[in-house]
């Protein structure tokens, strides 16, 4: 199956990611992460984090917010990768899955929206509301509703981009955003050398 394949594929390209993550604290030598955080779609990339992060020296707790599915299901996708490297850990051991999907896969409330948009006027990162804004939104959630678990810890927040997913939200987000409007791909648009239509 498509998705399997390429949520395996995410699964081993985030294990390097850690990888490359490590070297780059040893470079800076002062900077260390208790927890990394990340939105999950399919289940490789949280899979991959956990097991990279085991695996690495950082150690550091991988948080995921579900963005469909529950989290037993994805506790269940990580188990079978991980039992493919016969590595003898318990997905409950390596990551944390809280549900963050709200009304749905890719269906956001007003206040999802507006935090992605608050979030891009305040620093400038965009997030997408179907994955990374609804991670985001969930952490800060969990963050404002159980103080005591992420009291004086480091986060690293992973944003695995998506930003596409915007495309959809246009027309939700516009009266959040001021002047915002989708570009119809048949519109006019001067080529670099000024003349005629790209499209």
């Amino acid at each position: 199956m498509f998705v399997t394949y390429v949520a395996s594929s995410f699964y081993r390209g985030y294990i390097e990611a850690v990888r490359e993550l490590e070297q780059q604290i040893q470079l800076s030598g002062d900077v260390q992460f208790d927890d990394i955080v990340v939105a999950c779609g399919s289940g490789g990339t949280i899979a991959g984090l956990a097991l990279g992060s085991k695996l690495s020296s950082l150690k550091a707790k991988v948080h995921a917010f579900s963005v469909c599915d529950d989290p037993e299901y994805f506790y269940d996708y990580v188990q079978g990768l991980i039992d493919g490297l016969q590595s003898g850990l318990d997905s409950h051991d390596i990551v944390s899955i809280q549900n963050a999907k709200g009304l749905g896969y890719a269906m956001n409330t007003a206040e999802e929206l507006k935090f992605v948009k608050d979030i891009a006027t305040a620093t400038g990162i965009v997030l997408d509301p179907v994955y990374s804004g609804k991670g985001a939104y969930a952490m800060l959630k969990d963050m404002a509703d159980n103080p005591s678990k992420w009291k004086g810890r480091k986060v690293l927040f992973v944003h695995t981009g998506g930003l596409l997913g915007l495309y959809d939200k246009v027309d939700q987000m516009s009266s959040l955003a001021g002047s915002w409007r989708r570009m119809d791909l048949e519109e006019s648009v001067p080529r670099k050398d000024g003349t005629g239509k790209m499209f």
